[in-house]
């Protein structure tokens, strides 16, 4: 079984399910210093202009409600694959999110940037994503590999979008297969695995991170100048949260900068538009949200839920250009009263090389987001 490394770790099961976006016509609206700042709201509350984490959504806190918990089914479309030399098969798999505010554990931070951070304890958000497929097959011809059972665990904590979501520490947990090439010839060229362990700390400022990677590839370094980009900062773990925070609209067009476990920054233009969902999708959407014991929907005849589109593409001339993702969001329709939340209720990602789609689809919730 061979091992190879690099972006094999992002592309996992056809990428880690993260996701971002930007705002329109925000250039000089942060106070940064930054040309291309996105301006964050908290688009998962009730009130969006709220600023800081609510008590009730913070752990420790007397007023503490709980997390917000989504579970997400995932589906292979075979429909979409265009690759002639191999093919993949994912079982159905889930995706599962966990969101709350907590205080910040200083001792995840490495030595040399410990000293940046407050003496005080400092409130933050946590995020905790897990990726679960349960096999995942290569195909040549007449070979087919043994199944993978690709799993991917993040955390990632990050400040309130008063300080714009600035990343402090993100953890990374791979293991399984992913496709390797475009063209192949054998089965062994149709397929890399992964088995490691990132971890990166950031200083306070977010200028510098320090990455370690255990397992397969083991290494650590040190990445500087992430100050230096003019777009908003966010770290790869962090981005679905990332995308709510933004001012999800049609006309939505920004490029965020993303640091990832590869020690690269990239930037990534995202845009929106009002692509509809199926009515297949969008009558299910309706059901889960619409549950008394969810809440995120209001139900009445003739009405219908309301979703944002946004599509992302990496700017780069190499690594996936013109591949995009799509995303679907509950839309404000009321930005003084939020009922949807921004909710990700779909998210379709383009499998590497041309070998399918998956799609991400909401399946339960357990929202305790409410507004004081």
């Amino acid at each position: 079984m061979k091992k190879r490394f690099g972006v094999a770790a992002l592309t996992l099961a056809a990428g880690c399910a993260v996701i971002f976006a930007g705002c329109t016509g925000c250039n000089g609206c942060g106070n940064t210093g930054k040309a291309n700042e996105a301006a964050f709201s908290s688009n998962w509350y009730a009130d969006t202009n709220f600023k800081y984490i609510q008590p009730t959504f913070t752990e420790g806190n007397d007023a503490f409600k709980g997390a917000e918990e989504i579970v997400y089914t995932v589906k292979h479309d075979k429909e979409t694959a265009g690759n002639t030399t191999y093919s993949v098969d994912y079982s159905d798999g889930t995706y599962t999110t966990k969101f709350y505010g907590t205080t910040f554990k200083k001792d995840l931070i490495n030595e040399e940037f410990k000293a940046s951070y407050p003496d005080e304890a400092i409130t933050v958000y946590c995020y905790e994503t897990e990726l679960d497929v349960p096999s995942v097959t290569f195909t040549v011809g007449d070979k087919t590999s043994e199944p993978f059972h690709n799993s991917i665990k993040t955390v990632s904590y990050f400040t309130d979008v008063n300080e714009h979501l600035r990343p402090l520490y993100s953890k990374q947990i791979v293991n399984g297969a992913s496709p390797a090439e475009y063209q192949v010839s054998s089965l062994e060229e149709a397929y890399v695995t992964v088995n490691q362990t990132v971890e990166t700390s950031y200083n306070y400022e977010g200028t510098a991170a320090k990455t370690v990677i255990t397992g397969d590839g083991a290494k650590e370094f040190v990445t500087d100048g992430l100050g230096d980009t003019d777009n908003s900062l966010v770290d790869v773990n962090g981005l679905n949260i990332a995308v709510r925070a933004m001012q999800l609209s049609e006309g939505l067009s920004q490029v965020i900068s993303v640091y990832s476990p590869s020690g690269k920054l990239q930037d990534y233009t995202f845009t929106g538009s009002s692509t509809a969902l199926s009515e297949k999708d969008r009558t299910a959407y309706e059901e889960i949200l619409g549950n008394e014991a969810v809440g995120l929907y209001v139900k009445g005849e003739g009405k219908s839920l309301h979703t944002v589109c946004v599509t992302a593409k990496l700017n780069s001339a190499n690594d996936m250009n013109g591949v995009s993702q799509q995303y679907w969001f509950a839309a404000i329709d009321n930005a003084r009263n939020n009922t949807g939340r921004t909710t990700m209720v779909k998210m379709s990602v383009p499998i590497p090389f041309s070998l399918g789609t998956l799609n991400y689809s909401l399946d339960t919730i357990t929202s305790t987001l409410y507004n004081d």
